[in-house]
């Protein structure tokens, strides 16, 4: 392995809308304190501080929320953020990263992470990194988190032959129903797509050149670039694509390598029933005093001093300063959809903002 210290490039510029009311456009959840006393931000960069130096951490973000972010990590580099325009997913923001870090840098080694996830030890996760990092010389990287339950919201891998310390990919597969998802955990070469990748940066950009060149050229032929306004003129040209569509799911220099840290995306509500502690009727709550009386399996996060649940089950109950948010489990998963109807309603959309 390369002694040089990977660029770890975090990506932070989401929304949230499945979080909320408790995430909203100028504070998203991952400016918020979900399942510890840091938000998922700050677990993420704590994270990164494991597999390589504070000033090779950049964060990837809009104008808005990097204002938010150093206003949190006051200690943070100013000047290590990527900063995109629009949000247009994930693979527009990696392709301009690499530009960049292709001239600050040279060619380093990237570790792209994303600020929302759960990851139960930072141990694991460092040991992981650099067994990872072994695979980068002639590939792109990917980690595959074992499954542990049929979850239709993650995509998934077929790991094909063993490498030195991964495994070759055969396919990948986008998010499943329920019946294909419990075929998938069933074999033991699936894997659980967490988004975690690893790739030298002159190889990434050659397979952007190669495979996405439409994300690619409008950047490069524009870079380096002066004014936001220059940037955000480029970003009109690109089409908004994950980089699993864009480039992994395309490139024949694919390799994986499973993780050893359990893993969780917390992107909605229902997610915290995966990373929190329950009581004995399966409750999971944030906030203040609370009392269960013949309810179960609910999800809440509470303001007042005391509340009281009598009778109900399988429930969601955020309290917000401004908003009351009231769902069934089932009902939860149109949480974008009401949000969307929210934002029509102009005089509704400040508790969106």
């Amino acid at each position: 392995m390369s002694q040089e210290k990977p660029v770890v490039l975090i990506m932070a510029g989401g929304k949230g809308e499945r979080f909320w009311p408790r995430s909203r456009v100028s504070t998203p959840k991952q400016l918020q304190k979900v399942y510890s006393k840091n938000t998922l931000l700050k677990e993420t960069l704590n994270r990164a501080y494991t597999i390589t130096s504070p000033d090779r951490v950049f964060i990837g973000t809009n104008a808005t929320l990097k204002k938010a972010i150093l206003a949190q990590e006051r200690n943070f580099p100013e000047n290590n953020f990527i900063i995109e325009p629009e949000g247009k997913n994930t693979a527009p923001i990696i392709a301009l990263a690499s530009l960049y870090f292709q001239e600050k840098f040279g060619d380093p080694v990237q570790v792209v992470l994303s600020a929302d996830a759960w990851v139960n030890s930072e141990k694991e996760f460092a040991k992981t990194i650099q067994k990872a990092l072994t695979e980068t010389k002639e590939h792109l990287v990917l980690l595959g988190i074992k499954p542990n339950r049929p979850e239709v919201g993650y995509g998934y891998i077929a790991a094909g032959k063993p490498t030195q310390k991964g495994f070759e990919v055969k396919s990948f597969f986008e998010k499943p129903d329920v019946k294909t998802a419990m075929k998938y955990i069933k074999k033991s070469n699936i894997y659980w797509n967490p988004g975690i990748f690893l790739w030298r940066t002159s190889l990434i950009l050659e397979e952007f050149s190669a495979y996405s060149p439409k994300i690619l050229k409008p950047l490069k032929d524009r870079f380096p670039f002066k004014k936001m306004g220059d940037l955000g003129e480029a970003f009109k040209l690109l089409p908004s694509e994950p980089v699993d569509i864009a480039i992994m799911e395309k490139s024949a220099r694919i390799r994986m390598v499973e993780a050893s840290f359990s893993w969780d995306d917390v992107g909605s509500w229902l997610s915290l029933e995966r990373v929190l502690p329950g009581d004995s009727q399966g409750n999971r709550h944030i906030g203040k005093e609370i009392l269960f009386y013949k309810s179960g399996n609910n999800v809440t996060q509470t303001r007042k001093e005391f509340t009281a649940l009598l009778g109900v089950n399988d429930i969601v109950v955020v309290e917000e300063e401004d908003v009351l948010f009231i769902a069934s489990k089932e009902g939860v998963g149109d949480i974008k959809s009401m949000v969307a109807e929210i934002r029509k309603n102009k005089g509704l959309q400040k508790y969106t903002e």
